[in-house]
């Protein structure tokens, strides 16, 4: 395969197309622009370009000869010409981090690892790793973005927003484009900074004018006649383009320039009649036929053309001939046509041949199969009507696309079939449920298993079973996923055993996630012992050489997150540490995978009062958590996070972060993530004294929880767990503590009887304390001697120590009470008030540094301003509309204005983006 792609192993690649990130050759004869790359050359660090301007002024070769003396200067310069299929986050980001690699492969190295090994990982952290890249390179970086006004899309321009609002001193942008971006480049600079350059900068003069005519080799023309032509066509360089076509069949300067008077409002008819109808019939031939393409190489063109055609001849007979035509390598292999030219010629072809064109796309897209340039070949079999081959094309890179993690290309391209074909395509609608099972939209996922499977089971023949059975296997691995991801832990238990138990050929990661949905069913119905004798038998590490992938990694947590539960935190600990070291040397530290992992060992390190271990593995992960982690993951990242926050006394940045997590859990109908985030805001609104707030979140949820969690199993336990926690801290704060006891007694049993040895730990040491305020100290005692040997097995500690003061009192008095504790059991309590001495009198960490670019004042509303300053304080939307009287759904839509403007997509980013680290020290009293 030529330059045109990046070289691969996997036949079903996605190629990205090469000649996109170099800079067009200058044509033979170009006037170079000295005044304006002279006045470029001058401007400050830092600074953003807008070259804008209609077709034909010159933008993308003024572009590229600045990038040439740029290349000259040693400077580091990275090209990307845009088109609409780059109007997707995910395209767009792999283009960019592409096009820095090929200008400085350092500079690129980290975001491009991360981006190919992971592509689950947002794109504002690959963004982010490559501004580090290139801050770090301590040379002047540039990047330039041709056409960059076909980027409409809102995921995409955020990115840009991004790139421009965090370039670091040595970067500088520039952009080419026809008319005013969609993104806002004056809201990123001040205006110093911001270099605009536009039509009437890019007019030829007079001398532009006749050093261009002098150096086209046409008519001689005297400085009158340079006069009359740049008059004609207002300084217009494609206009004097076509008057150099002209002048050589017509001769005569004045009458050329009185045809080009007005020309570029009727390009089409001038390029007609004074252009095209001069050409040699096979030129315009070839000319129309191949002005389908976006980019011709000799072989494309040939394909279109019939073989033998000499395609390669052609296109270097229309270069030397100056017919609007541009190469796009050294090597001179690819070019493209002139936007004009182009849009001229396809007008005219589907004038005067529109039968000829679907045939036409159709000989494109199988020359494009066959390089394996997929988008190009979707692309044009969409165009020739050839919608079964366009699904076809997509169907044969689905499945690698799903195992590369490049789902939203995936989803995308789907999205551009119709309906009724995809709809004959169990493979590629089975494709299409897993894409959205990983990308965590379980309600999209959960509607085309639902249709599959309807029309599966009406449709099933007995001459097909073998091929049958295998989908059957497929259906119910990833309709246990979907089960996963609504918290049906039965049914996920159920259809991963059906799945793994047919006999039926499937792919290995589809048994692995079937294997992962049995896991999640066993560790909540209690059956870790099972689980144990999976994990022996399968095994944890990934083998010598060979890389861990999403399925792997998701059955290895299961065991990782059941030894949590189950009250083995060292054994935990083991398995997420190695799993950790195995992802970030696969994927790197700030992939999805190393995120989730992470999040779970900081729950064991804050557990265990490692707080630096547990501040390391939290440290800039929250974007990354609340976009890609599954339910555990993100929860157990949200809790950590906002503990430690507490521990460093910025309780209304801890009140934040749990508010960021239960938003993420109620878009995605994640009951028990949303109750564990409830329980932990309901603990710290009373430690500061808010007891009024907390029994308003206890009498809301009192209302709906109970008749869809009581007495039920799987899941549901531990949302019933949450929620009896945070009702019986309301009581026992409101002096009813009997209630309490009541309410906890029961689910005491529920617990033990599952395995869920942490748990049980934490209710049973406020079980303790609900009973020694009842005036039962003989009781509290026992039930925290209970507690307490949970603890000691599991080497629980924070647990102990954030319960605070009434838990310290029980200990000292079962301290002195306990003449006859055993030697271990000693040790373990006395480490605990050690804990709680060391908490009381350690100072709160300093909060880490966050870099903030500077707010100009009237970036946020006045409204929006006093919203944020209410978020600041940790409450949540119905509180913040409670105090302003405003609806909860007018609150969240400034919120959704306030993180569109600060190019954020948390509260916790927010208010550290405009207030600064360290400003939620409190909460005010409501």
């Amino acid at each position: 395969m030529d330059a045109s792609s990046d070289s691969t192993d996997r036949p079903w690649s996605v190629s990205l197309i090469q000649t996109k990130m170099l800079p067009p050759r200058l044509p033979s004869g170009c006037v170079q622009r000295s005044v304006l790359l002279k006045w470029l050359h001058k401007q400050p660090a830092r600074s953003i370009t807008v070259v804008t301007a209609p077709a034909g002024f010159g933008k993308t070769t003024l572009l590229a000869g600045w990038c040439e003396a740029l290349s000259q200067r040693k400077h580091v310069v990275a090209w990307l010409s845009l088109d609409a299929e780059d109007d997707d986050p995910q395209q767009f980001c792999a283009y960019l981090v592409a096009a820095f690699a090929r200008a400085s492969a350092e500079i690129a190295s980290q975001a491009q690892h991360i981006l190919n090994k992971d592509p689950l990982t947002p794109n504002r952290t690959v963004i982010s790793l490559l501004l580090n890249g290139i801050a770090a390179s301590g040379r002047r970086v540039f990047l330039v973005l041709d056409d960059a006004d076909r980027l409409t899309a809102k995921p995409v321009l955020a990115i840009t927003s991004r790139l421009l609002r965090y370039a670091p001193e040595n970067m500088h942008i520039l952009l080419g484009v026809r008319g005013e971006p969609a993104l806002m480049v004056g809201q990123f600079r001040a205006p110093e900074e911001l270099v605009r350059i536009d039509v009437d900068d890019l007019r030829f003069s007079i001398a532009d004018a006749q050093a261009f005519f002098d150096r086209t080799g046409t008519v001689p023309l005297d400085r009158t006649s340079v006069e009359l032509l740049n008059d004609a066509t207002e300084g217009w360089v494609a206009g004097l383009q076509l008057a150099a076509l002209s002048l050589r069949d017509v001769g005569d300067a004045a009458k050329v320039a009185g045809a080009l008077v007005g020309v570029s409002s009727g390009i089409d008819s001038y390029l007609n009649d004074s252009v095209l109808a001069h050409l040699p019939l096979p030129v315009l031939k070839f000319l129309l036929h191949t002005s389908i393409l976006e980019r011709l190489a000799p072989e494309l063109c040939d394909a279109i053309m019939g073989r033998g055609s000499g395609s390669g001849g052609q296109l270097d007979w229309l270069e030397r001939h100056s017919v609007f035509i541009r190469p796009l390598d050294e090597t001179r292999h690819w070019y493209r046509y002139h936007a004009l030219l182009s849009d001229a010629l396809r007008r005219r072809l589907l004038r005067q041949m529109p039968q000829q064109v679907p045939l036409l796309h159709r000989r494109a897209s199988q020359w494009f199969a066959g390089a394996r340039l997929w988008p190009e070949a979707v692309r044009h079999a969409l165009a020739a009507g050839e919608l079964e081959q366009a699904a076809q094309w997509v169907e044969n890179c689905a499945t690698e696309m799903l195992e590369r993690g490049e789902l939203n290309t995936l989803l995308g391209w789907i999205g551009k079939l119709p309906p009724d074909v995809i709809q004959r395509r169990l493979r590629l609608r089975l494709t299409k449920a897993w894409a959205l099972v990983f990308s965590i939209q379980p309600d999209a996922a959960s509607r085309e298993v639902a249709a599959v499977t309807n029309e599966f089971f009406r449709g099933r023949r007995k001459d097909t079973r073998m091929v049958e059975e295998a989908a059957l296997a497929e259906i119910n691995a990833v309709s246990a996923q979907i089960a996963i991801m609504v918290e049906d832990s039965e049914r996920a238990l159920e259809l991963g055993l059906a799945a793994q138990t047919s006999m039926a050929p499937t792919a290995p990661w589809v048994q692995r996630c079937a294997q992962f949905a049995q896991l999640f069913g066993l560790m909540h119905r209690g059956g870790f012992d099972q689980i144990r004798e999976i994990r022996d038998a399968v095994g944890e590490r990934v083998e010598q050489g060979q890389e861990p992938d999403y399925s792997d990694m998701f059955r290895r947590s299961s065991f990782g997150v059941a030894a949590f539960v189950h009250g083995e935190l060292s054994e935990s600990r083991r398995i997420f540490e190695a799993m950790f070291h195995d992802i970030e040397k696969a994927w790197g530290r700030s992939s999805s995978c190393a995120t989730w992992a992470a999040s779970c060992l900081a729950a064991i390190y804050y557990e265990c009062n490692e707080l630096p271990e547990a501040r390391r593995m939290i440290a800039g992960r929250t974007i990354i958590a609340l976009e890609t982690s599954p339910l555990t993951g993100l929860m157990r990242h949200i809790l950590s996070a906002a503990r430690l926050l507490w521990r460093d006394g910025e309780v209304g940045s801890a009140l934040a972060m749990l508010e960021d997590g239960r938003q993420a859990a109620v878009t995605r109908h994640w009951l028990r993530l949303k109750l564990a985030l409830d329980a932990e805001t309901v603990r710290l609104l009373l430690v500061e004294g808010n007891v009024a707030q907390a029994r308003q979140i206890a009498d809301e949820l009192s209302k709906s929880v109970p008749m869809m969690c009581e007495g039920r199993t799987g899941c549901a336990v531990d949302t019933w767990t949450s929620y009896c926690l945070l009702q019986a801290r309301v009581l026992i704060a409101g002096d009813r503590a009997d209630e309490a006891v009541t309410l906890l007694t029961p689910l005491l049993d529920t617990l033990a009887a599952t395995g869920r040895r942490c748990s049980e730990a934490v209710v049973t040491l406020l079980f303790s304390c609900a009973l020694a305020q009842c005036g039962a100290s003989e009781k509290a005692l026992g039930a925290l001697e209970r507690a307490l040997r949970l603890g000691m097995q599991s080497g629980m500690i924070n647990s102990f120590v954030d319960e605070g003061p009434p838990v310290r009192a029980l200990l000292q008095q079962f301290r002195l009470a306990s003449a006859n504790v055993p030697t271990a059991e000693t040790a373990y309590i006395d480490g605990l008030l050690a804990a709680f001495d060391a908490f009381g009198n350690s100072p709160a960490a300093s909060p880490a540094h966050v870099e903030a670019a500077p707010l100009s004042p009237d970036v946020l509303s006045a409204r929006e301003f006093e919203v944020l300053e209410w978020v600041a304080r940790g409450l949540s939307n119905k509180e913040i509309g409670r105090s302003l009287k405003l609806a909860p759904e007018t609150v969240k839509w400034h919120l959704k204005n306030v993180f569109e403007k600060l190019d954020v997509n948390s509260r916790i980013e927010a208010v550290q983006r405009v207030f600064g680290p360290g400003v939620g020290k409190g909460r005010a009293a409501m």
